[in-house]
């Protein structure tokens, strides 16, 4: 409709307040064919719109914010398709020409706190965009045209401080954005402020903008003849590093302009950010982290910063000026960088490490592409938005993929390959002939029909394998050699990696093309062999070149000339040839140990019909290649092809055969100077697997050698053939001019620490050669800095000494941990680049103290705790927060009280990420080793007269401890808390909170059940339980001392049952709470309207020793409670005393933030808490009552929303100052669970007494529809539930609920059995709740239809007792509530937000489907199944009263009314089964059928909205339900008739059905499922209560 020729950007940025003012003006000419636009639409989700003005005339406009309902999917699908529309409507002024003219549009902004697209770093005063070559971002924080085909330039103003003051010194602030720096002036009319003004002259699309503002400096200007120059810009004190790391930026830029084409933009601009941890590549910027940067000379730091600093100058080319047609395309893009990046690679490093680097990137693509999907098509294409997993596999096959395609094209037809097509697409973008609007896009098809053009090579089938299918393919490859027709029969077997893949999109395929198979015959001539792969299976017969009889020969002597003959060829290289040890003296092979191939079996070299066997030579497959031939042919192998691949090949090879002659090549390989360094390396660490006593430590004996000969200096005193292994020696001084050298030498370091006896400990040689290296290390005349190198010794000798518990508790720990300290305390003084010496002494104490006992103390807590705060480089503060995690462990307070200020600490988002994923590796390690601990729990138990029960296997074991260990984990308040702050932390980045809710998830929500004890049911089942005696204190899972118990309910007699034991408190480590923001203060940001999403104030755990007041109810006789209004009102107020007892055997802490509320003996105002009817003391609180009180308990603090009540309130953390005068009476769920440990409750009706209270505050104090309020009624829904299923209430008297969850789970099990009574006569009426004024207004709103009024009658299944007619009833509520024809009937109509006012002036009784669910859970508010029915109907009557036929909301309730009739008459005519013992076991075998399908995954946990992705989730489904729900239920016996099992059924697919869009893969799997539960089902003939059908 409309186009953007020019946008104008004007930001003015505030790092104190984290808030962002801006103005944008749009330059906006209309298509010749919408000469009546009347209104457009732009892309604005975050940003908080002001006033928008078209030529200078105020117009109106609107926010249309993404649906809350089934067209969210929809809404995310179309963000990566043409059908993205803008949230924001501008309504063009009447009278405006919008003809050929262009008119301009102004748009006045301001962002708060924004969670995307901006991150400020308050601790380092920097801010930058958080920008992707997708749309999405840009629109976070800026009014656009937010598409990847809409382009303009731009005209870029950046208003910020002049300086920012940081740990006390005021530094100049600069920015740094795409574009070209035109001007910097300062603020016309504030002296303190400065503005930067960037002009991008080439158009681009707005998600390619980007921009970093901080306290830079500029590092590096190199001046280039193809563009304006090349900066980079750095924190102070770091500019060296920027320069050096930065200095080959110009060569890349110019041989891609060479190579490709012409650099599309003026400038090309590097920023580095402390803290971030990826790269970010903008149109002419790039943003990368500090971590790259390090001092020149420092090699492993100059290989990383080529790769991550080349592949984003590639991606200047294809990513930010050539972009992707559509989502299926961006893998094109990402390939084509790649690819470019790959040919500076090779032209600046060499081809030995571009071969190797791709031979790597094969092997890893092959162990990553499981269950992965496709590059492209429709069942994987699509972007990688979000997934920062699937980025990098996209990344890795993309530019495999293309190198084999480019592989494949050179060798099929004379052609320059993928270079030429690059090149061609550049062009076509230049001159606007690509795909998109401004031309500029590139797609699939058109990729290949240009590599056919190009090569004349059909490249369809290769494109169907590799890039719209998934999988790597596996070669079985065997050889036999056929002395009659001179020919070897080689046997391929293929397989794929895909072949065990679960995911429905990752099918296994047969691979089809050319496979080249290179043997080097006798004569030395290698002949290449081509192997049609066409079929899994397949034996191919190659002919031999060389005659039979001239295949023999003598073995010594042909071996010993070729070792001449290679030591007078120096090869390709300058280097002078090393001594080879094959034509030496007797004495020099005796003193290195030298074993040559055929001295053992000398008719195995002879009878060699050929030298060896390469199975694709030229790397033109990505696969795993499985082919065995004689190690001695992988020896030749190794010292005879010139290929590095062929040589990392038999290095490889030789590993996996251990042998002295194995060892002796791989000697020579280290020893041989004209190798490639890294094949060198890999040798190097090849024979620590060569060191075993079998083999008479030869591995070890060559590694010493080896170190001695090329880096120690010469024992004067004797020759080195003569000196025995084990006498000392001095390293020379460091030289590392030679990078190879450099890297060899560490190699060779590292692989004596591998070396392990049968014992698991290094030799006493190795940790000698170790200790000395570090200990004399000299670098005084290396002009090169040894950081990484002191690292490395750092960590060999940690891990030589770890490697036995016996070295660790003893002089050699000494020795080394000395030299250690010795080591950090230097680092200290002056640190190293990134402070890598000194991360690696963190490793190294850390790795020691692992196997220390505790009271040895090796791990200084303190020092730990010092180098993990704020004021640290985040490098060190990640190593010492992980040692801390592994010493204390997420069980301890200590380690739950770190897990909180640190992942929930949003200034430093990098080290928050790193705790959540080492917390979470934490929790599997020791679920891990709790399985293995207790693997005694876990039995099979036998069917009767089948004997004794079997062990199961390792992985159950495995995953019996975790189940285990959870259900621990589940006890802790402190990690708990410390979850919920983090997880719903929304200034937290992605990452973190997605790990940490995955955690969450896995720890509280998502426990599983066991089943049924074996006594009941004797069948062969998994039972995995852990169990301790009533009444003993918790212990924690790692203790030696919990009681270990299967299938017995109490491990101990009543007689010999333990006292309690009184356990001393564990000093624990002063909570570190994270200071508040100031840009989070009320008072700063009075000045600008609230903004919803802005960061909650922190959670901080509370100390379980502070006191809190216990209570004792008065509670009236049941005669006391009358039918009259005036003692229902009374009844409503009970009077409540209130006890304050001081403890006694702790102590508050020194500092505690909390005011203490007053002790209040009787309260002034009444509270609300439940009806005295509850209160009861005729039950005495027995073990088995204890242990209901505690289970009810645990399920209320697992609860997803149980977190705001899990500690009382702190009026200071959690902002609200008012709270203790308004609630006299607090109440929390850690008071309550003390006072249970405590013994003090008398009988179950306190606990309950004290839940209710706890919720009577939240509902008194937090107005309705706030966060803190529907929490509470969820909660509430869920006490209501457990309480009911404990049996405790049984023998109480019933009243009416205070309010609805309305999150809570609804299932119809849950209805029926909470309506006990029959409904044969109505009830006295029960007393009525105490509500607030806000509840009783809403409650006014809805007025309920009379009793009186005639109802329809009910079908013939309605004459049944009252817990099946509400069971009836909550199984059509149920299915009503799946519709998506119900999304406009869920909620009462509002008629501001629904532009309906006259709403209530036309309907008299408003009723929809939440409001009858409050009143179907609710014990007496419906008394027949007819007063049900007319509720509903009276939704449908409201509806078509109101709505003219033909509308939207008139024709979703006629579908919904359909449904209604359909479901209300099926379930009314067909009789109920009831579940017996029979339909239970039934029932299980149903739904393991289920959950074995493969279109079940989607249905097996509950769903997890923040782990996928999908926050509103629970939105649209009301009545979540999954597999594992059910199979809970089943294990409890919770289902009283077949009906309710099978509505559950129904739901899972019905909530499938409402949220997933037809045509998407978990709607075909809920599609699937239906059908196969209709057909499991009728074989019972329980399919009557089951909708086949989808409405």
């Amino acid at each position: 409709m409309f186009s953007v020729t020019h946008q104008l950007v004007s930001l003015d940025i505030d790092f104190e307040r984290r808030a962002v003012k801006g103005v944008t003006e749009l330059s906006v000419r209309a298509k010749a064919m919408e000469s009546g636009l009347q209104k457009m639409r732009l892309h604005c989700d975050r940003p908080v719109v002001r006033s928008v003005s078209v030529d200078g005339q105020r117009c109106e406009f609107e926010r249309v914010l993404a649906a809350t309902r089934q067209r969210v999917l929809e809404k995310t699908l179309q963000l990566e398709s043409d059908k993205d529309e803008g949230s924001l409507v501008v309504t063009l002024p009447e009278g405006l020409c919008v003809g050929d003219s262009a008119f301009k549009v102004r748009i006045e902004f301001y962002l708060v706190g924004p969670q995307t697209g901006l991150v400020f770093q308050r601790d380092t005063g920097t801010v930058y965009s958080d920008s992707r070559l997708w749309p999405g971002v840009a629109r976070t924080w800026l009014p656009c045209v937010d598409t990847q085909h809409d382009r303009s330039t731009w005209d870029l103003f950046y208003t910020v401080p002049a300086n920012v003051e940081i740990s006390g010194i005021k530094l100049p602030v600069t920015v740094v954005s795409a574009g070209e720096l035109t001007s910097l002036v300062a603020h016309p009319r504030d002296a303190a402020r400065k503005v930067f003004r960037y002009v991008m002259s080439t158009a681009t699309a707005a998600c390619t903008l980007g921009f970093a503002a901080g306290p830079f400096a500029s590092a590096a200007h190199v001046s280039a003849e193809t563009l304006g120059g090349v900066f980079a810009f750095a924190p102070r004190g770091l500019q060296d590093e920027a320069r050096a790391q930065c200095a080959f930026l110009g060569d890349a830029l110019a041989f891609h302009a060479r190579e490709v084409g012409a650099y599309p933009f003026r400038t090309f601009k590097a920023v580095f950010v402390a803290g971030l941890a990826e790269v970010i590549t903008c149109a002419s910027l790039v943003i990368a982290g500090t971590d790259v940067l390090h001092a020149r000379g420092a090699a492993e730091a100059a290989y990383e910063a080529r790769r991550v600093l080349g592949r984003a100058a590639a991606a200047q080319w294809f990513g930010a000026f050539v972009t992707a047609a559509a989502s299926e395309d961006a893998w094109l893009v990402a390939g084509l960088a790649g690819h470019v990046a790959a040919a500076h690679v090779r032209h600046s490093l060499g081809a030995n490490e571009h071969r190797l680097r791709l031979q790597r990137d094969m092997a890893r693509l092959c162990h990553a592409d499981v269950n992965q999907r496709p590059l492209s098509g429709a069942e994987g294409g699509g972007s990688a938005r979000g997934d920062s997993a699937r980025t990098a596999f996209v990344r890795l096959k993309a530019g495999v993929v293309l190198h084999m395609l480019d592989r494949r094209m050179v060798k099929g037809a004379p052609s320059l390959g993928l270079a030429r097509v690059a090149a061609k697409a550049l062009h076509a973008a230049e001159a606007g002939e690509l795909l998109g609007s401004g031309g500029h896009a590139v797609g699939t098809a058109w990729f290949l029909r240009a590599c056919r053009r190009v090569s004349g090579v059909d490249v369809q089938g290769f494109a169907d394998q590799w890039i719209f299918g998934s999988g790597c393919p596996v070669f079985h490859l065997a050889h036999v050699f056929n002395r009659k027709k001179l020919a070897v029969e080689i046997t391929v077997h293929q397989e794929s990696t895909n072949a065990r893949a679960t995911a429905p999109w990752a099918r296994a395929q047969v691979f089809r093309g050319p496979l080249t198979a290179r043997i080097r015959e006798a004569d030395g001539t290698p002949y290449e062999h081509v192997l049609d792969i066409s079929e899994p299976w397949r034996r191919f017969e190659v002919q031999f070149n060389t005659k039979y009889k001239r295949i023999r020969r003598s073995t010594k002597r042909f071996h010993q000339r070729q070792l001449l003959q290679d030591a007078a060829d120096p090869g390709e290289d300058d280097q002078p040839a090393a001594l080879l040890f094959g034509a030496e003296s007797a004495s020099a092979k005796r003193a290195w140990r030298a074993v040559e191939w055929g001295e053992a079996d000398d008719e195995s070299l002879a009878s060699a019909t050929f030298e060896w066997i390469r199975v694709d030579p030229d790397l033109e497959w990505a696969c795993i290649v499985h082919f065995e031939q004689p190690a001695f042919m992988w020896a030749a192998q190794l010292q005879r092809d010139r290929d590095v691949a062929a040589q990392a090949e038999a290095v490889r090879a030789l590993r996996r055969l251990p042998s002295a002659a194995a060892s002796t090549a791989l000697m020579r390989a280290v020893m041989d100077a004209r190798v490639f360094y890294r094949v060198r390396v890999d040798a190097a660490l090849a024979l620590a697997d060569l060191a075993t006593e079998r083999l008479g430590w030869i591995g070890l004996h060559h590694l010493i050698k080896i170190y001695k000969a090329r880096y120690c200096l010469p024992n004067q005193a004797v020759s080195d053939d003569d000196e025995p292994l084990d006498a000392p020696r001095l390293p020379r001084p460091n030289s590392f001019t030679a990078i190879g050298e450099y890297f060899v030498q560490k190699a060779v370091l590292a692989a004596l620490s591998n070396i392990r006896d049968r014992r698991g400990e290094a030799p006493a040689a190795a940790r000698r050669v170790l200790l000395a290296a570090l200990r004399y290390n000299d670098n005084s005349e290396n002009p090169h800095p040894d950081a990484h190198y002191l690292a490395c010794l750092a960590r060999a000798n940690a891990n030589a000494v770890a490697a036995s518990s016996r070295f660790a508790s003893g002089a050699p720990a000494a020795h080394a941990l000395a030299e250690i300290d010795r080591l950090r305390a230097r680092d200290l003084l002056t640190p190293s680049a990134q402070n890598v010496v000194t991360c690696a002494c963190l490793d190294a104490v850390t790795r020691l103290s692992l196997l220390q006992q505790p009271t040895q103390g090796v791990l200084n807590t303190a020092l730990f705790a010092a180098a993990a705060l704020n004021h640290a480089a985040p490098a060190v503060r990640e190593k010492a927060l992980a040692a801390l995690l592994l010493h204390w462990g997420p069980l301890a307070s200590e380690g739950a009280r770190l897990a909180a200020s640190v992942a929930a600490d949003a200034r430093s988002p990098r080290v928050a990420g790193t705790v959540a994923r080492n917390l979470a590796q934490l929790l599997m390690l020791r679920a891990m080793a709790y399985g293995r601990q207790h693997s005694s729990l876990l039995l099979m138990d036998a069917e009767p007269g089948k004997g004794a029960p079997e062990h199961i296997d390792s992985p159950a074991r495995l995953v019996g401890g975790l189940e285990s260990l959870v259900d621990a984990l589940a006890d802790s308040p402190e990690l708990r808390t410390a979850f919920a702050s983090a997880v719903h932390d929304s200034a937290l980045p992605d990452e973190p909170r997605r790990v940490l809710a995955a955690v969450h998830a896995l720890v509280y929500q998502t426990v599983d059940e066991s089943l049924p004890p074996p006594e009941r049911l004797p069948r062969r089942r998994l039972k995995i339980r852990l169990m301790k005696p009533r009444g003993a204190e918790p212990l924690s899972s790692d203790s030696e001392d919990m009681p270990l118990a299967l299938g017995v309910e109490d491990a101990l007699p009543p007689a010999a049952k333990p006292q309690r034991r009184k356990y001393q408190r564990r000093q624990p480590l002063p909570a570190t709470r994270p200071s508040t923001d100031a840009g989070d203060d009320p008072q700063t940001l009075s000045a600008l309207p609230p903004i919803a999403g802005t960061r909650p104030p922190a959670i901080i755990v509370a100390d379980a020793s502070l006191n809190s007041p216990v209570y004792a109810a008065a509670v009236p006789p049941p005669s006391a409670v009358a039918t009259t209004p005036s003692s229902a009102a009374a009844a409503q107020t009970p009077s409540i005393k209130l006890k304050l007892k001081l403890s006694k055997t702790t102590a508050p802490p020194p500092t505690t933030p909390t005011p203490k509320p007053p002790p209040p003996s009787t309260p002034s105002t009444p509270l609300s808490p439940p009806s005295p009817g509850h209160v009861s003391d005729t039950q005495a609180v027995d073990a088995a009552t204890r242990k209901a009180l505690h289970r009810v308990l645990r399920k209320l603090s697992r609860h997803p929303n149980a977190f705001p009540f899990s500690r009382p309130v702190d009026t200071v953390l959690d902002g609200c100052p008012a709270y203790y005068d308004v609630i006299k009476s607090p109440m929390d769920l850690a008071t309550i669970k003390r006072k249970l440990e405590a013994r003090s409750y008398s009988s179950p009706g306190q606990l309950e007494a004290d839940v209710r209270l706890m919720l009577a505050n939240c509902f008194n104090f937090n107005p309705p529809e706030t966060p803190v309020y529907v929490m509470g009624e969820a909660l509430q829904s869920a006490f209501e539930e457990e309480w009911a299923r404990s049996g405790l209430a049984d023998n109480m008297p019933h009243i009416a609920r205070m309010s609805t969850g309305k999150r809570k789970s609804l299932s119809s099990s849950s209805l029926a059995t909470s309506a006990m009574a029959p409904a044969l006569s109505p009830p006295p009426p029960p007393p009525a709740p105490a509500t607030t004024a806000s509840a009783s207004k809403r409650a006014k709103k809805i007025d309920q239809p009379s009793d009186t009024t005639e109802q329809p009658k009910l079908p013939p299944a309605a004459a049944t007792p009252a817990a099946d007619w509400q069971s009836l009833c909550a199984r059509a509520l149920l299915r009503l509530q799946a519709q998506p024809s119900a999304l406009e009937f869920m909620a009462p109509v509002d008629p501001i937000k629904q532009g309906v006012p006259t709403y209530f002036d036309v309907i008299k009784s408003p009723i929809d489907l939440s409001t009858i669910r409050s009143k179907l859970l609710a014990r007496h508010s419906y008394r027949s199944a007819d007063e049900f029915r007319a509720d509903v109907e009276l939704i449908f009557a409201n509806c078509f009263l109101f709505n003219t036929p033909s509308t939207y909301v008139h024709t979703q309730g006629e579908a919904l009314k359909r449904v209604f009739e359909t479901t209300w008459n099926r379930l009314g005519s067909v009789s109920d089964i009831p579940m017996d013992e029979k339909a239970y076991e039934r029932a299980r075998l149903l739904l393991a059928k289920l959950k074995r399908d493969d279109a079940a995954w989607p249905f097996l946990r509950p769903v997890d909205p923040v782990a996928l992705g999908i926050p509103t989730y629970f939105d649209l489904v009301k009545n979540p339900m999954d597999f594992s729900t059910i199979q809970k239920r089943l294990a409890k016996k919770g289902y009283s008739h077949v009906a309710e099992f099978v509505a559950d059924i129904q739901l899972v697919i019905d909530d499938c059905f409402l949220f997933n869009i037809p045509d998407t893969p978990v709607h075909d799997c809920g599609k699937a499922i239906l059908a196969l539960a209709d057909t499991l089902l009728e074989l019972d003939q329980w399919n009557s209560w089951l909708f086949a059908e989808v409405f």
